[in-house]
């Protein structure tokens, strides 16, 4: 081999590894993103299943509407749920009854809120 084949050999491995060194970054920083994102939906979904398995519909809008707490211990410390619960009463007419859950979580590294809405009947 000469020189010059043994130099280009090198610039070409040189430029391969820098490339797998920044895919490694890539994948790395999308699957922590994942991993929030996925216990974010979790936390969401818990308190929308606590909400449907409610009996006293009348109570759902006291009991859960503003509800916010931040998490401290456990694989969710860092994050904050927020639950908004609307009555629409009457509307659109007035044989209609049913309620608008939304539950929002934030914190850790995620970009924007995990939302999980679910709208409640009355039986």
């Amino acid at each position: 081999m000469t020189l010059v084949e043994v130099i280009l050999a090198i610039v070409i491995l040189s430029g391969t590894m820098l490339g797998l060194g920044n895919f490694a970054r890539k994948f790395q920083s999308a699957n922590s993103g994942s991993t929030s994102k996925t216990l974010a939906s979790d936390l969401a979904a818990s308190r929308v299943a606590e909400i449907e398995a409610y009996r006293a519909y009348n109570g759902i809008v006291s009991t859960y509407n503003g509800v916010a707490e931040s998490l401290t211990t456990g694989v969710y410390a860092g994050f904050t749920r927020s639950t908004a619960a609307v009555r629409c009463s009457g509307c659109p007419s007035a044989t209609t009854d049913y309620i608008t859950v939304t539950v929002s979580v934030t914190g850790n590294d995620l970009t924007s809120a995990v939302t999980k809405t679910v709208v409640i009947a009355a039986f």
